[in-house]
């Protein structure tokens, strides 16, 4: 009988270095890239689960640079002449159509950060301006381009690997020990989860130069007939890494390097032109893909009034296939007339990008396409989030607490505490404590209520703490006996908000639940109620210690009213957006006297007891019959509850008048404390 052969580990590992082998696992590799390059820039840059994405597509990046590189100074002339005029292209077709489609549906200020978005793209420099210069993306329409960051970071370690190349070029063992101590040096840095690292070569060199490497490494070392092999057993270790300890950044070094030898072992031995050329055609047509299928993504899902994070990519297949046609054709038919100085193309579609960003920048959409009407939402929305910025308190007891002082300089007669509300009428507070003459401090936290007594719950939508209120709260009441000079405390607040009150609101907020600190089970249909009991509790304290209450009623909400929907709702391509509310600027008295009466009701019985003073704020915006949002030439409101600096500062007579009170009262009980 004759014995079964044995089976050996060599044949396991064993690798035939074949063009079919090669074949397919090119086309494996093409499959990563493909996604790896969707992941990394849908993220944005973001540290966290698309790490490994952006480390995979630098990795092959890397590599074909270095490819082109040791081919030859010529040919990676011309391959690098080709990607630009490829990228310039696309980039240049989505900026057009943007600024068609832009000047039906943007507003003056995504314009401008359209064009600032376009500098930074004609100069490779959009991970730059993510990183340094960061823009505040509050707008629908904004971020269109900042998908290209991926491109950039590349552009960045492509410059920096071909100045090395030229540098060492006739020392290759100097050129890998300096590519290798460059990689650690990233490596390590990469470490860091600052989203500023990440973005910079500072963190993403590594991954490049781990899919350079090896391709250099094959002019001094044997390592070419061994390549799959290496690779192989790398992107298992990686896989078995991950695995075994998560995303670390052991795992994605291993599996970066396995992937770069991967990259190697597929390529053909010898080189032909007529498969260079096909390459080179297929390339274009994934990276003109990739250039407009975020913007599309984005520009549908921000056209949804209500659900802007929502996209249906299903319908976005054809347009953007089309699109990318499109751009296509035109950088092949460029391509093709090879007569032409390729370099100068470049250069000459370089600019007119550069220079389509700054015509962006500078005209903002032209406004004369919005009616005369309109331009007050517009102004309104310069001044679309409270500030929160008041100076940080190192020491005292209100250590710790953002205080603003407003008035003249001396010791503070009145504390203004509030929230969001009232950090958005700061401007009226500081001109009423100017003409007062009343040293004033205020104090205002988000979304927390100033009142004692309660625990604080957030939905799970919302990132903010509600212990955080409740600490921010305590230490307010507690540190007020020890601030001896303070002699009224006014309280603004959003009062709709924490009452639940949905009506009040265009767009419905995350809800806030409010119970007592005693630890029985929260019961939101007795919240007003809470409330009630906080509040009462907060005034007897406040007047126990001598000191002066008032309450600033809320100003009347606007529940069909918003400022930057306003604007929209004026531009040529309003029908463009998908479920466009009704919109309206003003709301009868008697609805809004509804609408407040819970909260009226309950201050108004502490006014009538004497304990404490109702502001009427309502003078300002409302006539006999109606309130307005809006007062003549300007918006008084950017949201239907939150209001702009001009209609901040029609509050400065009213609060003017109860911020003089402070001069006139004394503190008798204050005197028996002491």
């Amino acid at each position: 009988m004759s014995a079964q052969p044995g089976l050996k580990i060599s044949d396991i590992v064993d690798v035939k270095d074949t063009d079919s082998a090669r074949s397919e696992m090119r086309q494996f590799l093409l499959a990563m890239a493909c996604l790896a390059f969707v992941f990394a820039a849908l993220g944005t840059g973001n540290v966290g689960a698309d790490a490994f994405a952006a480390d995979i597509v630098l990795v092959f990046c890397g590599a074909w640079c270095a490819n082109q590189l040791i081919r030859g100074p010529e040919i990676f002339k011309t391959q690098v002449i080709c990607v630009l005029q490829a990228y310039f292209i696309g980039v240049l077709c989505c900026s057009l159509v943007l600024f068609v489609i832009g000047w039906m549906i943007f507003l003056p200020e995504e314009y401008r950060h359209l064009g600032h978005a376009l500098l930074l793209a004609a100069t490779f420099s959009t991970n730059l301006g993510l990183a340094l210069f960061p823009v505040d993306a509050a707008m629908r329409l904004e971020g269109l381009f900042d998908h290209l960051w991926i491109i950039a970071l590349i552009a960045q370690c492509s410059a920096i690997l071909g100045l090395l190349h030229w540098y060492f070029a006739k020392n290759t063992l100097r050129l890998l020990t300096a590519l290798g101590l460059l990689a650690l040096v990233s490596l390590i840095l990469s470490m860091s989860d600052s989203q500023l690292v990440q973005l910079l070569p500072l963190g993403g060199l590594w991954a490049f130069l781990f899919g350079a490497i090896p391709f250099i490494a094959t002019n001094r070392f044997p390592v070419l007939q061994y390549a799959i092999l290496i690779g192989i057993i790398n992107f298992l270790a990686g896989i078995l890494a991950i695995t075994a300890t998560g995303d670390t950044l052991f795992a994605r070094a291993l599996l970066a390097l396995g992937l770069a030898f991967l990259y190697l072992g597929s390529r053909s031995r010898a080189s032909s032109p007529e498969m260079t050329d096909q390459r080179r055609r297929w390339f274009g047509m994934v990276l003109h893909t990739f250039l407009w299928a975020v913007p599309l993504a984005r520009l549908t899902a921000a056209l949804n009034i209500y659900e802007p994070n929502q996209t249906d990519f299903l319908s976005l297949i054809i347009p953007c296939v089309l699109f990318a046609i499109f751009s296509w054709t035109i950088w092949q038919h460029l391509e093709e007339r090879m007569g032409l100085n390729q370099f100068r193309i470049s250069a000459v579609l370089a600019t007119v990008l550069f220079i389509n960003g700054l015509i962006g920048m500078t005209t903002q959409g032209l406004q004369i396409r919005f009616p005369e009407s309109t331009q007050a939402y517009i102004h309104a929305l310069d001044n679309s989030d409270p500030a929160f910025d008041c100076p940080l308190v190192s020491e005292g007891p209100l250590a710790g607490l953002e205080v603003c002082h407003l008035g003249p300089a001396g010791a503070p007669k009145v504390l203004v505490w509030g929230d969001h509300q009232l950090d958005a009428i700061r401007t009226g507070v500081a001109e009423a404590a100017r003409r007062a003459q009343v040293p004033t401090i205020l104090i205002a936290q988000a979304n927390c209520i100033p009142l004692d007594g309660l625990q604080t719950r957030f939905s799970e939508a919302t990132r903010t703490s509600g212990r955080d209120c409740d600490q921010h709260s305590a230490q307010v009441l507690q540190a007020l006996p020890h601030l001896k000079s303070i002699r009224q405390v006014t309280l603004v607040a959003d009062w709709a908000y924490y009452t639940n009150t949905r009506s009040a609101e265009l767009f419905p907020r995350a809800t806030v639940r409010l119970g007592p600190m005693d630890g029985t089970p929260i019961d939101t249909s007795q919240q007003t109620d809470y409330i009630a009991n906080a509040a009462e509790q907060t005034i007897r304290y406040l007047t126990e210690k001598g000191m002066r209450v008032s309450v600033l009623r809320q100003v009347p909400a606007q529940p069909r009213f918003d400022a930057e929907m306003a604007a929209r709702a004026s531009v040529p391509g309003a029908w463009m957006y998908f479920g466009m509310p009704v919109l309206s600027d003003s709301v009868s008295l008697d609805e809004a006297t509804r609408r407040h009466a819970k909260i009226d009701t309950m201050f108004r019985h502490f006014a009538t007891k004497g304990q404490m003073t109702y502001i009427n704020s309502w003078d300002a915006y409302c006539s006999d019959t109606r309130c307005d949002a809006r007062g003549g030439l300007s918006s008084d409101y950017i949201t239907s509850t939150r209001l702009t600096p001009s209609g901040a500062l029609a509050l400065a007579p009213l609060l003017q008048t109860d911020l003089s009170r402070a001069l006139t009262h004394t503190p008798y009980k204050r005197a028996l404390d002491s």
